[in-house]
């Protein structure tokens, strides 16, 4: 008799990251199912081992605009499938979050961390994360949350920072830098994001937070030095971090580590514009 297959929901299977997470799936030959955060039915929720979490309204310089619209989307949604699921059974609830729910820092962090979110889209994001860990005090839900410092690679969508420099540079136009690119993020390519996930979703134990990081702090003005894109500088964008800076340990203690160096994974995008 074939052993059963794990059974996954992915939702936000349409974006970047959640795209190439059920890519990953596939290749480990399991059962996928996808759902939109915007319009579900209860149905969509059930039978699964484990439901995993992209979905969020993500563009940060817009949360100021519609700070509502970002804690309905980023909190109360998910707010209402959380508590729709702890009533039935599932293996793990894996949330995908974000550093810029610390705010900026000046040195590696570990997961625990105070929370200080500078934005609106770090507050919606925050206050999910502090839902999710008061329903697993409350109610022992299965709940894993990651938090992925900034993902890139082949594919990504042209408004993100290394395809739209690389597009710059192929028109040879000038990339206007907020404060002149001197915020420092760490970067990871999508693939190894995807392994790291599916390790905490899969080994992860519930309750626990784990970075997603790389251990390559780099300016945004060195990435667009090192892609050869003009710039230029302009006005630092409202809230803007300088610096996020995540040790992930914890993850490379369950077996993951990065693989694909910054140099190999950006001459990936670089053929692919």
């Amino acid at each position: 008799m074939a052993e059963r297959r794990e059974r996954f929901l992915v939702i936000g299977a349409s974006s970047f990251y959640g795209s190439n997470f059920v890519k990953l799936l596939e290749e480990k030959n399991c059962e996928v199912a996808t759902m939109s955060l915007r319009e579900w039915e209860p149905g969509e929720l059930e039978g699964h081992d484990y439901v995993v979490n992209f979905a969020a309204a993500n563009i940060v310089a817009e949360s100021w605009e519609r700070p509502v619209n970002y804690l309905l989307v980023n909190t109360v949604s998910h707010t209402e499938i959380i508590e729709f699921l702890r009533k039935k059974k599932i293996k793990k609830y894996v949330h995908v979050s974000t550093p810029e729910v610390y705010g900026s820092v000046n040195s590696w962090v570990t997961e625990d961390q105070v929370l200080n979110p500078s934005t609106p889209y770090g507050v919606s994001k925050a206050a999910t994360d502090m839902m999710l860990l008061a329903y697993y005090r409350a109610y022992d839900f299965p709940v894993v949350i990651t938090r992925t410092a900034n993902i890139y690679g082949p594919g990504q969508p042209s408004n993100r920072l290394i395809t739209k420099a690389l597009e710059y540079k192929r028109r040879g136009e000038t990339f206007k830098l907020d404060g002149k690119g001197a915020s420092v993020r760490c970067f990871i390519h999508v693939r190894d994001a995807c392994e790291a996930t599916y390790l905490a979703t899969t080994k992860g134990r519930v309750g626990e937070v784990f970075h997603i990081s790389s251990y390559q702090p780099l300016s945004i003005k060195a990435l667009v030095e090192r892609i050869g894109c003009k710039w230029e500088p302009t006005f630092e964008r409202l809230g803007k971090d300088f610096c996020y800076m995540m040790d992930s340990t914890k993850i490379r203690k369950l077996g993951w580590q990065d693989r694909i160096s910054f140099e190999e994974g950006l001459k990936e995008c670089e053929h692919q514009s």
